[in-house]
């Protein structure tokens, strides 16, 4: 226990370091993700929207957690939508994925629903069919896989979001199996929330001074925003009238953590996050070898002009998360059986994004990392192609 503390301050220490390194736009997964277009000015209209993301993502593993894959491949979702007044949109569509060497190439078809109700001053949205989901619900990596844009990008259920000047908030269920009687599997759904409260925040404002000549300029001042962050997902695998008799399995996974963030005058870009991060099951499934464990994540973000560096540390203790990230689990993905209680992670993932035409964005991103208790040194590297279209017709 006093090592496990002494990592974390460690942990601590490092990212103090870290907030003077030379600086270099805030690492998100905005071009990875999904939102339902709704215009207030296209009341009784109708509209088209296309999605096409492109990825390849190659993670170069040899560990007992995780081993390495390709995943090669492209996604196209067009959807035709209507909109019978300025705060309701119906959009219907059908989602193709494209696994390039699959037989048959084509690896999915899904058929895609959504009504979005909007209010008039645009900070409540509900949704009901197919979600705003995967990274979308902007979860830490140990919570949700970031695989998910292209294993499960495809959520459907209902959510609730809120977006006001204090609070953001991202309420949503996730049916992902359904059952009948007799259904030879059990029901599964994952639900969660995402939300984090503005305690302190700056606006970027220009003053007047005179610069060492005497010209009269104007000085920018810095940005500033401060907020805690809390972060909760429950998945469940259970039902009564199927025909499954395996254990049922309810397991929660849970962060609470805070961020600071400053932007310069000259549009340089930091971002510090820590988190404390917990697992539990409650009940006793025996699928795993840890009913509880908890974990410790802190990150660092330093942009510019489309380039970053995200240094990131991560001590997992009897950690699982059944939606998260294989790597930071405690559990092997691959060897039956295996398990490593104590893990414990150095990332520095290197990004590049950038505009490439209208609607059309590139991603690029090198990630290696280091395994502390294995010595082990192991990379993945990823490039993405998203193109995006909301057109009224």
């Amino acid at each position: 226990m006093k090592k496990y503390h002494r990592h974390i301050k460690l942990s601590f220490v490092l990212g103090l370091m870290l907030l003077h390194a030379t600086l270099f736009a805030q690492l998100n997964n905005t071009d990875l993700s999904d939102e339902i277009h709704l215009n207030p000015n296209d009341s009784g209209k109708l509209g088209l929207s296309v999605t096409n993301f492109n990825y390849l993502r190659n993670t170069e593993y040899f560990n007992n957690i995780e081993l390495g894959r390709t995943l090669f491949g492209a996604q196209l979702h067009p959807r035709l939508s209507y909109q019978p007044n300025g705060q309701t949109t119906l959009q219907a569509g059908v989602f193709l994925q494209q696994d390039f060497g699959a037989v048959p190439s084509i690896t999915r078809v899904l058929p895609t629903f959504s009504v979005k109700l909007r209010s008039k001053n645009n900070q409540r949205a509900f949704i009901f069919g197919t979600l705003e989901g995967a990274l979308a619900h902007q979860l830490i990596e140990p919570l949700i896989d970031i695989n998910s844009a292209i294993l499960k990008r495809i959520e459907n259920g209902a959510q609730f979001k809120l977006s006001t000047k204090k609070i953001w908030l991202d309420t949503w269920i996730n049916w992902e199996r359904f059952i009948d009687r007799g259904s030879p599997h059990k029901e599964q759904f994952t639900a969660g929330i995402n939300t984090h409260l503005v305690l302190y925040q700056t606006k970027t404002k220009e003053t007047r001074a005179l610069n060492p000549s005497g010209i009269d300029v104007a000085i920018a001042q810095t940005h500033h925003l401060f907020k805690p962050i809390l972060q909760f997902t429950a998945h469940h695998r259970g039902g009564q009238i199927d025909k499954d008799t395996s254990n049922m399995l309810m397991q929660f996974n849970g962060a609470a953590g805070l961020s600071y963030q400053f932007i310069t005058p000259n549009n340089y870009s930091f971002k510090t996050e820590a988190y404390a991060v917990l697992y539990q099951e409650n009940t006793n499934s025996g699928f795993y070898p840890y009913r509880n464990g908890n974990g410790f994540l802190a990150h660092v973000f330093v942009a510019k002009n489309g380039f970053s560096i995200n240094p990131t540390y991560w001590l997992g203790n009897g950690f699982i998360a059944d939606r998260g990230t294989t790597i930071y689990q405690s559990v092997s993905i691959d060897k039956a059986g295996y398990a490593e209680k104590m893990r414990e992670l150095l990332f520095v993932r290197f990004i590049y994004s950038k505009k490439m035409a209208p609607n059309l964005i590139l991603n690029a991103r090198f990630e290696p990392y280091y395994d502390v208790r294995n010595s082990l040194m192991e990379f993945s590297y990823s490039v993405y192609l998203s193109y995006r279209l909301n057109k009224t017709l």
